[in-house]
């Protein structure tokens, strides 16, 4: 999977244990990745991210260190050590304003106050970090706040306040191809649906962001949805398939010990059983979010998990509600900006109110009831919120037309630069040329008096294999570009002509690197050649369809052969597989290295269609290899019949 593919990587720059800024980058990179999956291993990298960015007065990456540290405990259930960190990042950014980590705090900061339900306390610290990451054009950031700015409003009720950061987030993650992001921002689009009671529109939005979710294993995310599609199906009165999604989320958070949204799924299976109505499974459901949230200190949940216990009690056992108790939950949920919590305490004071025959009472907060549920769903509303929605695909769609457009003409200036192509051909070769003859300059006037001869041997070598492989591509190249000339325009033969440039441009930088590297004396071990035997015979014969094998027998690691010797062995190979490759028609060729006493045999064999080998056969190939096999002092041997197959033998004797 994907976050698996980052985490192997993350894991190496941690083996190369170098100690320094890309060891602390790794470290918090895993931190985050692993908060997705195992906290507990998460926690392990931030305390040796601490430690190691303390060390190297790294600031800005401790910051990020204690920043994910807050998170971590935040959802684990341990709001006082949250607290701890959040000021220990509060001293450092208070040290460095105006910085990346001023920034740092601020939102996390913001995410602190918005994990403990005060939405409106975690707002001016969202959108102070907002300004600051836009500041310095960091579109992560700038996206991670949009989203996080979203969320608070929609947790506040406030759709139409929420919905354009939604987008705007979105949008940044798309341009910068972050794809865990994508998931949160079509999360939090889905749940403004979901709040406005437009649960079939919500249910594309959170499938989708389920999906991502699973292809980059964000197990923590994965949850979120969850717990969304049991609110989507609750809204659409399948309570058993609500139930199912809510309890599978549940399971997960438990596993993960997810503190905070295990209190919150809890909230939602007891709203769910009120639905059913089922008032025991929903007073012992309602009883666990209460106990969660006063442990995460998320006040605003407990309470309202508090006033639904005492409506339950008050049906159930047919008691008196207490108005204290009421009044105290509304106080806290305006306090935090907790629009829904207020809005259902509204409605549970209207109905207390009514069963104690105080009508004038229940009537003022019925119509506070009603008119906070308006402002969340009423048609002007709606109609905006799907107006937005249909402004963001539109402009979309007119980025991707506009993108086309704009690959269309670089295709046609792509055609035009191909006339040019053929003049640059010319110098191409020329530079490649002059290259090849300044490293072979270079290495006369640095090696030793004694190789000299064996260097005057050589540039003779190379001399006539330029001219050989060079000189005859070049006359190619100079009769295409003719053709080329005559034909260009946007038929297909100008084009394939060019082609045709390119094809021989690669075959020369083939021949002037074989060159290179025979000339290269830390090549003259024999376990090099060989090495490079390998590369291409898997590059060629597999390339083709053939199956190949290469075996070594006897001690060849201390073998050392002389640049001609070397260069001519690699050659004689390279020419044998080629005449293997374009005439035998084998399906197996079986190459065998063998040092005898004195002597160096290479093998090659193969199972193809074979050849009379009396008789004289055209092109130079063979005439090159007996030519190389002379100036090596080796015997050579080249043994087939007609559907026998062919066989050659090469003795090379050693000093």
């Amino acid at each position: 999977m994907l976050a698996q593919t980052n985490i192997d990587s993350l894991l190496k720059i941690i083996t190369l244990n170098k100690k320094d800024s890309g060891q602390v980058r790794a470290l918090n990179a895993l931190s985050l990745e692993y908060a997705r999956t195992d906290v507990n291993k998460a926690k392990e990298y931030l305390y040796a991210a601490f430690s190691l960015a303390s060390s190297l007065i790294l600031y800005e990456s401790l910051s990020a260190s204690y920043s994910q540290m807050v998170n971590i405990q935040m959802i684990t259930g341990k709001p006082d050590s949250a607290l701890y960190y959040l000021d220990l990042l509060k001293q450092l950014s208070s040290k460095h304003p105006a910085s990346i980590i001023q920034a740092n705090y601020y939102f996390t900061a913001g995410l602190f106050y918005k994990v403990q339900g005060n939405y409106k306390g975690s707002l001016p610290y969202a959108k102070e970090a907002l300004r600051m990451y836009t500041v310095m054009n960091d579109k992560t950031q700038m996206a991670g706040q949009n989203l996080n700015i979203g969320n608070s409003y929609l947790n506040m009720s406030d759709i139409k306040s929420a919905l354009p950061y939604h987008l705007e987030a979105l949008r940044l993650f798309e341009e910068i191809n972050n794809k865990r992001g994508q998931s949160f921002c079509l999360q939090g689009i889905g749940t403004d649906f979901i709040e406005l009671g437009q649960y079939k529109s919500a249910l594309p939005y959170i499938q989708r962001a389920i999906n991502i979710k699973k292809e980059l294993n964000d197990k923590r995310g994965i949850t979120t949805s969850l717990m969304a599609l049991g609110q989507i199906y609750d809204g659409l009165g399948d309570y058993d398939k609500a139930l199912s999604y809510e309890k599978e989320a549940l399971l997960a958070q438990q596993e993960l010990k997810l503190t905070s949204e295990e209190a919150k799924t809890n909230f939602n299976i007891g709203k769910i059983y009120v639905n059913k109505k089922d008032a025991e499974n929903a007073a012992e459901y309602f009883n666990k979010s209460k106990t969660l949230a006063l442990q995460v200190k998320d006040s605003s949940l407990a309470a309202s998990a508090d006033a639904e216990l005492t409506v339950l009690q008050v049906n159930i056992h047919k008691l008196k509600a207490t108005e204290e108790k009421f009044f105290s939950s509304l106080k806290i949920a305006e306090e935090r900006g907790d629009n829904n919590a207020k809005t259902n305490m509204y409605q549970f004071l209207s109905n207390f109110y009514a069963a104690n025959k105080q009508y004038d009472k229940a009537l003022e907060y019925n119509e506070k009831y009603h008119s906070a549920e308006d402002s969340t769903h009423n048609n002007e509303l709606q109609g905006y919120v799907k107006k937005l929605e249909q402004q963001y695909n539109l402009e979309k769609k007119e980025k991707e037309i506009a993108l086309l457009k704009k690959d269309q003409q670089i295709s046609q200036e792509s055609l035009q630069r191909q006339k040019i192509f053929q003049y640059s051909a010319y110098i191409i070769l020329f530079l490649l040329m002059l290259t090849g003859f300044f490293i072979i300059n270079g290495y006369r006037s640095v090696h030793r008096a004694k190789r000299k001869v064996e260097l005057e041997q050589m540039r003779n070598n190379i001399a006539r294999n330029l001219h050989d492989d060079i000189g005859s591509t070049l006359t190619s190249i100079n009769i295409l570009s003719k053709v080329a000339l005559q034909q260009i325009g946007y038929d297909i033969a100008a084009i394939a002509s060019i082609q045709k440039i390119k094809d021989r441009s690669s075959a020369i930088m083939e021949s002037m690197n074989d060159i290179v590297w025979a000339i290269n004396p830390a090549n003259d071990a024999l376990d090099k050649i060989i090495l490079r035997m390998k590369e291409f015979g898997s590059e060629t014969l597999e390339q083709s369809g053939m199956h190949f094998t290469f075996m070594q027998e006897g001690e060849l690691n201390n073998v050392k052969l002389s640049l001609m010797q070397r260069n001519d062995l690699y050659l004689i190979f390279k020419e044998a597989l080629n005449n293997a490759i374009k005439h035998s028609k084998a399906s197996e060729v079986n190459i065998t290295l063998k040092r005898e006493p004195g002597n160096l045999i290479l093998k090659i064999t193969d199972d193809g269609k074979g050849f009379d080998s009396q008789q004289q056969l055209p092109g130079n190939g063979l005439k090159n290899m007996h030519n190389r096999m002379r100036n090596m002092n080796a015997s050579f041997q080249m043994l087939s019949a007609p559907g026998s197959g062919t066989t050659v033998y090469l003795n090379v004797p050693l000093p």
